[in-house]
């Protein structure tokens, strides 16, 4: 069957440009493959590669990997779990030899502890800080998601909106929640796994407030700005008490520094007394009873100052 040549010329052209079209849209989606392997696997599989990115996968299947890896997720520390853990062991052994050479091996071991006390202090610091500052955003993400409910949006989509318009912690933390609901996630489980990350009364007070609400209904707006004016009150206690508790928790760090200071100076003033009172079982008794002591006093005045409001 022979075509008009026009009506040829115009198939023909139809012809390229939808092969034209076909192929820059391959081209497109390799590039943009390569790009996601760059970033995913490839990426990843350099780190993994790497000493570090394998001890990072043994250590994340053990317990205390996962505790450490949730800690640092709550503390906001952009670390690996094998990174803490390389410089906890270098600390604590240089900790060891140097503490054990100048005073005693008995006091570097000591130090070691102490060492890995301290980082774990610095975690627990950070997420209560993060923890905090997150409680102290809760009455204004209680407003946006107010605000946001009264004009008719889905949770999914104020929960979008709040973590765009709030500051770190929060902000991330929604962002977070967001990425799991576009993921397939319930709503349910996406505010749980929120509330698990950043525990705390006042969060868990919203998110069951949330949660029944998808389940039950309810008035979602008057239950939010309720939630918002006692956060925001609450917040306020939790400031004043943590004025007055200042001065005590001044008194903790005290005692801690006094107390180092205190063992230094005894071995400046009498160099090699503390490596023979670890080297004999009398002085052996009367170190694990000062340190006994030094341990409770931290013990007894931490949980003096903490008030839970």
């Amino acid at each position: 069957m022979n075509l008009p040549l026009p009506v040829t010329l115009l198939i023909l052209a139809a012809t390229l440009a939808l092969a034209t079209w076909g192929i820059g849209d391959l081209v497109a989606g390799w590039g943009q493959r390569r790009r996601l392997v760059a970033r995913s696997a490839l990426g990843s599989d350099a780190r993994m590669n790497s000493l570090l990115g394998r001890l990072d996968t043994v250590l994340r299947r053990t317990a205390l990997g996962k505790a450490l890896a949730r800690r640092l997720a709550a503390s906001g520390v952009r670390m690996r779990v094998s990174t803490l853990v390389v410089l906890m062991a270098a600390g604590a052994g240089a900790a060891i030899f140097l503490i054990g050479k100048w005073i005693a091996p008995l006091f570097g071991i000591v130090a070691a502890a102490g060492v890995v006390t301290l980082f774990l202090t610095f975690l627990r610091r950070r997420e209560e800080r993060r923890r905090d500052d997150f409680i102290a955003q809760l009455p204004e993400l209680a407003r946006v998601l107010s605000n946001a409910t009264s004009a008719g949006l889905a949770m999914r989509t104020a929960i979008e909106i709040a973590a765009d318009e709030l500051a770190d912690p929060a902000g991330e933390e929604l962002k977070r929640t967001a990425d799991a609901l576009r993921l397939g996630q319930p709503l349910d489980d996406a505010l749980r796994d929120l509330s698990e990350r950043l525990p705390s009364r006042e969060l868990g007070v919203l998110v069951s407030t949330l949660v029944v609400s998808a389940r039950a209904g309810g008035s979602l707006v008057t239950a939010l700005r309720t939630i918002a004016a006692t956060l925001e009150e609450r917040k306020e206690i939790r400031r004043e008490v943590k004025t007055i508790m200042g001065e005590s928790v001044v008194t903790n760090y005290g005692v801690i520094v006094l107390s180092l200071a205190g063992v230094a100076l005894v071995n400046v003033i009498q160099p090699g007394a503390l490596r023979t009172m670890s080297e004999r079982l009398p002085g052996q008794i009367v170190l694990g009873v000062a340190l006994t002591l030094f341990v409770g006093s931290m013990l007894i005045v931490r949980r003096i100052t903490k008030i839970d409001v």
